[in-house]
């Protein structure tokens, strides 16, 4: 079915016809499928007309059609498979990463992420306790071993441990450097008890609303919201830390104001937990591997594990670094020159642009070979602007039509669909394990394949495939190190 198809819909003229073009109606299925409403809008026409032309695009498409089992499994043999660099995790998946399907990874995962450099850090070195700027950290270290990284500096360090939230505990883990860059706007969070923080937007607190918990990028967080604070504040002694098993304690925001910054902001890598204890009073701060490694290998022949194609990433949360496809790339003997101009990087600004780059990487599909649309995070801006309960209903009409526009794009495309998404939490569920995705039945139901990621020692990761329509429920650990994706 073409465009041509659709030219030729009773009640279609060349008007209608072009403000369909404009909207992604590129096919008669497409238009079959959607509601009278949503198609009125669009074509700005009457729902009878609109209502028309569906029934029309019905009929041409066969919509409602039965298939034998046979025909459905020759249809099959079609479907390709992306590799990751993990035996263990292709295996889990069937082989590799399924075309025609959406992938749903979901877990804590890392993204861009800075604090002020008045912001104060708790820390021991070789045992001895100190309490000090991040920013003065950062020149006590950075002296012998700073390098240029991504945007900014990078500074190793040796035997520092921070506070850090683990499982709901505090406990003292390493970090392995202290990251520094310019930048020239942030956020001012104030809380009721007398927390006063300067972040970038990107990074993320451990906040709770409407009994939801999750990681919640700072430029989405709102007065009523409520942050994650260690139940003590006494988070060290004489001797060094005190491991606590307490519960959280919550401190509510009042305001949330950006600010003109033009200065360094800092951050510290913790590779065990990525997050760590600061602030004027002490608060939570945090600190997207998989999806990186998949647009490198989507550009691979199709012998070794690719798909011998190009990707496009709807990035919503600034998260997409082209200095880890070029890590990637080296690390597998590919030019990373070559590997970067094959992945289509779009920001999306809010829920409503996130959705119109679905058209937009549909129009750019008949202009290069999409084999991998990646969307990193699927549900942050959502969750971000349909605020309270009385706005569910509405979010989650939106979700569903975006989750059945990805998938339309990965049937069209022969395409592997990955999305990634935000948890949240259970506020009485700490010690077992709170996790969920956010998005309810909505993505829950139209996701073909859910993998629950988790941290685990030494740079190691456990994916779990949870949900699959034709693969057991198991486990599979690898490996994320500069070099990428590994066993």
């Amino acid at each position: 079915m073409s465009e041509e198809d659709v030219e030729k819909l009773p009640g279609v003229g060349p008007a209608i016809f072009e403000k369909l073009r404009e909207a992604g109606y590129t096919d008669v299925m497409t238009i079959a499928v959607d509601s009278p409403k949503n198609l009125a809008e669009v074509a700005e026409i009457g729902e009878s007309t609109a209502a028309k032309i569906i029934a029309a695009a019905k009929k041409a498409a066969d919509v409602g059609g039965f298939e034998t089992g046979d025909v459905l499994l020759e249809r099959r043999k079609s479907i390709s498979k992306l590799g990751s660099n993990s035996k263990a995790l292709d295996e889990l998946m069937g082989g590799g990463f399924e075309s025609r399907a959406i992938t749903e990874f979901f877990g804590e995962f890392g993204s861009g992420k800075c604090v002020s450099g008045q912001t104060e850090l708790v820390y021991s070195c070789s045992g001895a306790v100190r309490v000090e700027s991040i920013a003065r950290m950062y020149e006590r270290y950075a002296s012998d071993s700073s390098r240029p990284f991504d945007s900014g500096e990078m500074a190793s360090l040796d035997d520092i441990r921070v506070p850090s939230l683990s499982e709901g505990a505090l406990a003292k883990v390493p970090a392995a450097a202290i990251y520094r860059e310019r930048v020239s706007r942030m956020f001012e969070v104030v809380t009721q008890g007398g927390r006063v923080l300067e972040l970038t937007g990107p990074h993320r607190l451990f906040a709770m609303r409407d009994s939801d918990i999750a990681w919640t990028p700072t430029s989405a967080l709102r007065p009523g919201d409520f942050i994650a604070t260690p139940a003590s504040k006494d988070c060290y002694d004489d001797d060094g830390f005190i491991e606590r098993r307490d519960l959280l304690s919550w401190d509510e925001i009042r305001a949330v104001r950006p600010f003109i910054h033009d200065d360094y902001v800092y951050d510290l890598v913790v590779p065990k937990t990525h997050s760590f204890i600061g602030g004027n009073l002490p608060t939570v701060l945090h600190n997207t591997q998989l999806c990186h490694q998949m647009a490198v290998n989507t550009t691979k022949p199709v012998d070794e594990g690719g798909l011998d194609g190009h990707t496009m990433i709807i990035d919503t949360e600034q998260t997409f670094r082209p200095e880890r496809i070029v890590q990637m790339s080296e690390a597998q003997d590919l030019d990373p020159e070559e590997i970067l101009k094959k992945i289509h990087v779009a920001r999306a600004f809010n829920s409503h642009h996130q959705t119109l780059l679905v058209d937009k990487a549909t129009e750019l599909s008949k202009e290069y070979p999409v084999r991998l649309l990646v969307v990193d995070s699927l549900t942050a801006h959502f969750r971000a602007e349909y605020i309270g309960r009385g706005a569910l209903a509405e979010r989650q009409q939106m979700l569903n039509k975006h989750m059945h526009d990805l998938l339309r794009f990965g049937d069209k495309n022969n395409s592997v669909i990955a999305v990634t998404n935000q948890v949240s939490a259970k506020p009485d569920a700490f010690f077992g394990d709170p996790t969920r995705p956010i998005g309810g039945h909505i993505v829950g139901h139209t996701a073909t394949f859910r993998i629950y990621l988790r941290k685990s020692k030494g740079g190691k990761r456990i994916a779990r495939l949870i949900d699959s329509p034709n693969l057991p429920e198991a486990e599979a650990v690898f490996m994320v190190s500069e070099g990428g994706i590994s066993d």
